[in-house]
């Protein structure tokens, strides 16, 4: 520390540009510590004095040195900030149990929400995780500001615990409503609704509330044979985002589905598509396609609307001149089905389970397979459009794939994406080996679609759409 060092080294005075950096990071720290009263009360008032003593002590030895003017007003408009800040501030709130507790935290849910607020604070925003679980994860981001509430989440013994759930959920959220300002938004991925959730956003408060919502979620509780959600949300889910202040949707289909569900004409919504951390994945080493073996690759927590068994019944109907591996990474309620059916069909040698993978051994793949297989089965939730987090990695890595509907950031003249038709026959597996025929040949693929990615898809893009769009709700003082 620094108050340490100048007692240990007298005689060595450190440079301006030292200080100078040595301050910028106390401020970081303690804003890190110190956005609210709150956070005060979570993380001790005795780790957040000590940074701020430091700090202080920093400062004044600095300024009785410089009588630097710049720095004295920069410290005076830090010190204001530390009871009251202007800057946005986002609490990004989820229950979602699998994306923090399976997978050893690093799947794509998590890889998304560690991006997403790891972009944001970089971009000013103040930003911190609430994870909503009756478990404390054991792998959280370790480079943003997270705090964990006890609240029942699925799986769920039995309806009444579903229903406390809700309970849970909503008395959850009103708390942060009640200790969040004017400044403040929370960020809420997905959608409890519920009676209680209803009464606790009807009620007036300084903060914003906005959803953040991927898919048609009563049609996916439907795929799931859950009546008693799908009940509830046809009952509720108009009426919850009838008081919220924004929508956010990852294809304009969902945000405009629910939009229309709110019933509020002045209701702003935002489609803004998945993106991706383009550094934090390798760029591939492309395989060579010498016509006579084609790898398949897909990397999911595979589920119904993934729609693999039309590539494994595609290949049962090949004509055998091209052996095809078809190799699925992951796990999910759908393997089972798809294993079953593999044995049934006698591809035990054409489609290899590899179970979760992850680092060297998901990369070798990668470096294995010519073609990536993307959703095939999102009709069967009712959509038509698409914007699947393991697409962004696949263009990211540089590997050409498929998928069954439109996906607005990969616009129709992209040519290393396959749209096969959308529908439950099996997927014709003579265009794949065309397609990987006329793509593989081209050396420079991988390196335009990475550069493509890293323009389009990159997280640092789309988190600037977002706060263009929280920001104006911010803007709007109507409070409820």
């Amino acid at each position: 520390m620094f108050c340490e060092s100048q007692k240990t080294s007298a005689s060595v005075v450190p440079s301006r540009q030292e200080e100078t950096r040595e301050l910028s990071v106390l401020v970081v720290r303690i804003f890190q510590y110190a956005f609210t009263e709150r956070d005060i009360a979570y993380r001790g008032i005795d780790q957040l004095s000590f940074l701020a003593v430091e700090a202080e002590a920093l400062a004044r030895a600095f300024l009785r040195r410089n009588n630097s003017k710049p720095i004295t007003r920069f410290f005076l408009h830090y010190n204001s900030h530390m009871t009251r800040s202007d800057i946005m501030r986002m609490i990004y709130i989820t229950g979602d149990s699998n994306a923090f507790l399976s997978n050893r935290g690093k799947g794509g849910v998590f890889k998304k929400i560690s991006s997403q607020l790891s972009e944001l604070q970089k971009l000013g925003v103040f930003s911190e995780l609430v994870i909503m679980n009756k478990y404390v994860p054991y792998h959280l981001p370790e480079d943003i500001h997270v705090r964990f509430r006890e609240a029942r989440t699925a799986p769920y013994r039995n309806v009444w615990e579903k229903i406390r759930s809700s309970s849970d959920i909503a008395q959850a959220i009103g708390e942060e409503i009640e200790s969040s300002d004017e400044r403040s938004i929370l960020y809420i991925r997905g959608l409890s609704p519920s009676p209680k959730m209803i009464r606790t956003l009807r009620k007036k408060r300084k903060c914003r509330v906005v959803f953040e919502l991927q898919s048609f979620a009563e049609r996916e509780a439907a795929l799931r044979g859950s009546r008693e959600t799908v009940l509830a949300m046809k009952l509720f889910y108009g009426k919850v985002l009838r008081y919220a202040d924004g929508i956010v949707g990852v294809t304009n289909e969902i945000a405009l589905h629910y939009f229309k569900m709110s019933k509020r004409r002045d209701l702003p919504y935002l489609a803004n598509g998945n993106g991706i951390d383009v550094t934090s994945v390798p760029l591939r080493t492309p395989p060579e396609f010498d016509g006579r073996n084609l790898n398949l690759l897909s990397v999911a927590q595979v589920a119904k609307w993934h729609g693999l068994d039309r590539i494994i019944r595609g290949i049962a109907c090949n004509d055998g001149k091209t052996n095809i591996r078809f190799h699925v990474v992951g796990d999910g309620s759908e393997i089972p089905n798809l294993k079953k059916l593999v044995s049934d069909l006698g591809l035990e040698e054409n489609v290899l389970f590899h179970g979760f993978k992850t680092g060297k051994e998901l990369d070798e793949l990668f470096n294995k397979c010519h073609i990536a297989v993307g959703s095939l089965g999102a009709h069967r939730k009712g959509l038509s459009q698409t914007s699947e987090l393991k697409a962004r990695e696949y263009c990211a890595r540089g590997i050409p794939f498929i998928c069954s509907v439109p996906d607005a950031d990969f616009p129709a003249g992209f040519p290393y994406v396959l749209r096969v038709n959308s529908s439950e026959e099996p997927v014709d597996v003579e265009q794949i080996i065309s397609f990987a025929r006329t793509i593989c040949s081209k050396d420079d693929h991988r390196h335009e679609m990475r550069e493509y990615a890293m323009n389009n898809l990159d997280w640092s893009i789309k988190m600037k759409k977002l706060v263009e769009f929280l920001s104006g709700i911010l803007q709007n003082k109507d409070d409820r």
